[in-house]
């Protein structure tokens, strides 16, 4: 007789109530999730994580009353146990990496699937993802140098013009960044470089 694992206890905390409730929607419709709260700020995102003590928090970073990356450190104190996943539509690679120094997790982005929100935060509640997740090889040096210009801000044009090469050839670059670093985007290409000690900003 095959039984269910438990479902793991999701609570998310995001200021805009229409992303809060459509994921909070479709994580319910899931059995392998449980919603057990919605915060719409960094304080009432801390104060439910006491009362409801889930398994896992999507934490939005930019909110009011109380940023994600302060949410994250008040967690970090009096919460350690739980897991916090930090999501975000435009986070600047700097300030995800505070979270992520802070206490966090991991990291996803808001324009992603819902597959890849459930796969994160199964990621996540396991705590497997920074330790047995194996990259697909180490960066070159001209691939590193273009990271690095990512993770500074950059878009494609301008850091063709600082390395004195072609946009094709930032785009070649940055394609063979996301398949050896195991990235969909920017934002985590660069996550993941400073997690596996390849980028230090």
């Amino acid at each position: 007789m095959n039984v269910q694992p438990a479902p793991v206890k999701v609570l998310i905390a995001d200021d805009h109530s229409l992303f809060r409730a459509g994921l909070a929607h479709m994580l319910s419709s899931d059995p392998r999730f449980e919603v057990v709260g919605q915060a719409k700020n960094g304080v009432d995102a801390v104060e439910q994580t006491l009362a409801r003590k889930p398994d896992v928090v999507l934490m939005d970073l930019q909110m009011p009353e109380l940023t994600g990356v302060d949410a994250v450190k008040k967690l970090r104190r009096e919460a350690p146990e739980v897991k916090v996943l930090v999501v975000s539509a435009y986070a600047h690679p700097a300030v995800v990496g505070e979270a992520l120094a802070s206490g966090a997790t991991g990291y996803v982005s808001k324009d992603v699937t819902f597959e890849d929100v459930a796969s994160h935060i199964l990621d996540v509640y396991v705590a497997k993802r920074s330790k047995s997740r194996a990259w697909r090889g180490e960066l070159s040096n001209r691939e590193l140098h273009v990271l690095k210009q990512v993770a500074a801000g950059l878009p494609n044009k301008q850091i063709a013009q600082r390395l004195g090469i072609s946009e094709k050839t930032v785009r070649n670059h940055l394609s063979r960044v996301f398949n050896k670093l195991r990235a969909t985007n920017r934002t985590e290409a660069v996550m993941n470089a400073m997690r596996s000690g390849m980028l230090i900003l």
